[in-house]
Parts: C-alpha cells; structure tokens; sequence
C-alpha cells in the first residue's frame, strides 16, 4: 500500500529542507560532467551539455506545470479526480524522462505523488501536497541554476549584434 498524502507531504518537506541549503549529489554532478548516472546526452561529442539540457527540461517542465496545476487546482470547478488526472497526464509522462536525465530526487518524488494520490479525500489536501512537492522542485531547479556553467557562454557564444552580422556578411562576400 502506498504511504499516505499526509507522509509523503511530510517526507517531501524534509527533503526540501536538507536541500534547501545544501546542494544534492545528483545537481552536483550535473555541474561537474559526471554522467555515471544516466546516458542522457553522454555520446555527445564529448561534452556533456546535452545532459544539462535533458535535466534542465525535466526541472523546469516540473517547475511550471506544478504551478499551473496548483492553480487549476484552487478553482473550484477542478474536482479531485480531475486534478489527479492532470498530475498523473502532465507529471507522470516526465518521470522517465527526469530519471533518464540523471534526475533522481525529481523522478523518485513525481512517482511517490501519483501513488500518494489514492490517500488524497479534498482537494483541500491535494493543494497541500502539491504546494509541498512546489516548493521541493523550485528547491531543485534553483540549485540546477546555481551550478549551471554560466560563464561559459559569454565566454565562448557571444551574442552577436547586428554590427557583427552585417561584419559576418561583409566577410563572406570577399576574399
């Protein structure tokens, strides 16, 4: 049987709360090129941001339609069984995906809420566990941010202005 909203709820705030200021291993990894984990972008010409890109879509799709469903959820005209549907349709085509990315703590949690939801009575309860499993994913997704490898891009992909295109133009046409 599956453990109740209400534990889950509870789980899911600890968690939220040993992460809030420490990093987790797996966004740890992330930064570092570690891809033990999962090969999600790993055979891509020998870097590994293809790895960041699968994660980042699984952090930020779970980020967004979290809130949405948060919000569908606090109108009155959503039942219970209609919020389920939503999280289970929205949330529960992602965990693969956040597994395969290499994100763990994200995949493990998404499962956990689809099988909680049988426990849930109210929709009042299920806007409880839902802003819970939020505020656990904003946790996750700020983190990923943190450690993304910002300065490689100004670094290497400056962004061009149109000074530089009409230059990039000009160069083409001679030799």
């Amino acid at each position: 049987m599956a453990r109740s909203w209400q534990e889950l709820k509870q789980e899911i705030e600890e968690e939220t709360r040993r992460i809030f200021l420490t990093c987790p291993d797996e966004i740890k990894r992330f930064h570092y090129g570690i891809i033990t984990h999962s090969d999600a972008g790993k055979y891509s010409y020998d870097q590994y941001f293809g790895h960041w890109v699968h994660a980042y879509c699984a952090y930020s799709q779970h980020v967004s339609s979290v809130g949405y469903i948060i919000s569908l959820a606090m109108d009155p005209d959503f039942n219970l069984a209609q919020i389920k549907k939503m999280f289970e349709t929205i949330i529960g085509t992602g965990v693969f995906f956040a597994e395969y990315g290499g994100a763990k703590l994200l995949a493990k949690y998404s499962a956990a809420m689809i099988e909680a939801w049988d426990t849930l009575e109210t929709r009042e309860e299920a806007i409880k566990l839902l802003n819970a499993f939020q505020e656990f994913v904003s946790r996750l997704y700020w983190w990923f941010h943190w450690y993304f490898p910002w300065g490689v891009g100004p670094g290497l992909f400056p962004r061009l202005s149109p000074e530089d295109i009409k230059e990039i133009v000009r160069l083409s046409q001679t030799s």
